[in-house]
């Protein structure tokens, strides 16, 4: 991934020539491209060791926010909510992702 020292952990959007970044920090309803829109998420998880990083490339099929079953205090429904991207892979598969803080969002021309 350009601009990102290798084994640093993402906490700004990454803006390239051809791509356009998304990150948490923004309000990603009003951020992300439109359904339909191919996009590669990339996610890291911090560690000791550094950063385990995975991206996945697909098509925006809808971003919703919902409700996990989780109980978590003084939140709506005193339910936890999460950022959450329905992609399309290139074989049909349907992936859902949790966005946080460390999801990067770039549009993909391929």
């Amino acid at each position: 991934m350009s601009g990102t020292a290798e084994g640093a952990v993402a906490s700004s959007p990454v803006v390239g020539r051809r791509n356009t970044a998304y990150t948490h920090a923004m309000a990603f309803q009003a951020a992300l491209p439109p359904p339909g829109t191919r996009v590669r998420v990339t996610q890291q998880l911090p560690r000791r060791g550094g950063p385990w990083t995975n991206s996945v490339e697909g098509v925006i099929t809808r971003f919703q926010q919902a409700k996990t079953g989780a109980w978590y205090a003084h939140a709506k429904d005193n339910k936890l909510w999460l950022d959450r991207l329905e992609l399309r892979l290139d074989d049909g598969e349907l992936v859902i992702l949790n966005l946080d803080q460390y999801s990067v969002i770039e549009t993909s021309d391929q």
